[in-house]
């Protein structure tokens, strides 16, 4: 299992989707995924729920540090190999990619 780790905007309470950020594209070896993100306004909970009911496995991560950053996590197979598109863009990009290595303990899943 991989864990992609997507950084948010800093002012992440409300996030406005448009038809220039709603591409999410998944790469597994030599195959993309490509999901589009329903055009709209979201809270972090909201956006999230849309991601799982396009059938992804994502949740919202906190990072404990001095910052208490907020990400979406998507778990995928470890088959796939990088996350793009222009949602990945618009929402600041990929902060890691880990296999599960990273402390537990620094994790808290909200």
């Amino acid at each position: 299992m991989k864990r992609f780790w997507l950084n948010l905007p800093d002012k992440n309470d409300h996030l406005e989707i448009t038809t220039s950020s709603n591409k999410l594209s998944l790469l597994e070896s030599s195959n993309e995924k490509v999901y589009t993100i329903d055009v709209g306004k979201y809270s972090l909970e909201k956006l999230k729920d849309n991601l799982v009911n396009k059938g992804l496995d994502a949740r919202i991560g906190e990072i404990k540090s001095p910052k208490n950053t907020k990400l979406i996590v998507l778990f995928l197979d470890n088959s796939f190999t990088n996350v793009n598109g222009s949602f990945i863009t618009f929402i600041g990009g990929i902060e890691s990619i880990d296999t599960g290595n990273r402390q537990e303990e620094s994790i808290i899943h909200i």
